[in-house]
């Protein structure tokens, strides 16, 4: 849970640094090294928190797979995330986890899957704000073990 929290707060540096950076340069106080644009940087800023809410989930995905290692032994285990979820959810060790806790972070799952895998095919998922995120998959990780 910690280290979701220390990618939200890294999340939040960046963009204050960004939004600070993008007015400097629109007061003219700062300019960008070439090959980067205004474009480029605007890009940036419409993207930063999709990019961290990615990171989030990453390591919410590296929680689970360290505490699949723990309970099963086995160490190199490849599971898709959709059924790490379940299969944690369905773990009776900790905390009941519950359907609304389950699929909360499947929404989550669900958005980060569209950004990093984008489908025309598909309308896309409602989006998940970086803080909500961590909040929902939080929820999660608290119904397990203290230690694994």
């Amino acid at each position: 849970m910690d280290r979701i929290k220390a990618v939200e707060r890294e999340y939040d540096a960046t963009a204050q640094a960004v939004a600070g950076w993008k007015r400097s340069i629109q007061e003219g106080k700062g300019r960008l090294l070439k090959p980067a644009s205004l474009r480029d940087l605007k890009s940036a800023v419409d993207n930063l928190e999709s990019t961290y809410l990615i990171r989030v989930w990453a390591e919410f995905e590296t929680a689970l797979l360290s505490y699949r290692r723990h309970v099963t032994g086995i160490a190199d285990d490849r599971m898709g995330a959709k059924n790490l979820v379940d299969w944690t959810a369905g773990v009776k060790q900790g905390r009941q986890i519950s359907s609304t806790v389950v699929k909360d972070v499947h929404k989550i799952r669900e958005y980060r899957n569209h950004m990093v895998h984008e489908r025309d095919d598909v309308a896309p998922p409602p989006a998940v704000v970086i803080k909500v995120a961590r909040r929902w998959l939080n929820n999660f990780l608290q119904a397990l073990p203290e230690r694994w």
